[in-house]
């Protein structure tokens, strides 16, 4: 099994809050990709909560990334990256897909390793 220290621990707590926040705006705006793209509150609450878990991803030691190699440790951080300095536009559409299909699924990952 296993240990996590408890840095990595608070972090990952982090991390599922703001998964919950996620699941709590598609409750509260509508499990709609067409809402979402003609709705730039929802997008941004949205785009907050991704670009802080990434945030939360970067504190994750290097060595619980490795232990746990199935999560998509860099592509998180990546799209902290590009809506926090606009390198590119923003790509609604995997924002959409990001929060309506991968966030789920980390969610319950997360959960998991927890043991919550």
């Amino acid at each position: 099994m296993l240990k996590i220290n408890e840095r990595d621990k608070d972090y990952l707590l982090n991390i599922l809050d703001h998964c919950d926040r996620i699941e709590a705006a598609i409750n509260r705006f509508g499990n709609s990709e067409e809402t979402f793209m003609n709705d730039a509150d929802y997008r941004d609450v949205i785009k907050m909560n991704l670009f802080q878990i990434g945030e939360a991803v970067n504190q994750l030691t290097q060595n619980f990334k490795e232990e746990i190699s199935d999560i998509p440790w860099h592509q998180m951080y990546g799209i902290r990256n590009i809506i926090a300095h606009a390198y590119v536009k923003v790509d609604e559409e995997i924002v959409w897909s990001t929060a309506a299909k991968d966030v789920p699924a980390l969610k319950s990952r997360l959960e998991r390793i927890l043991l919550l």
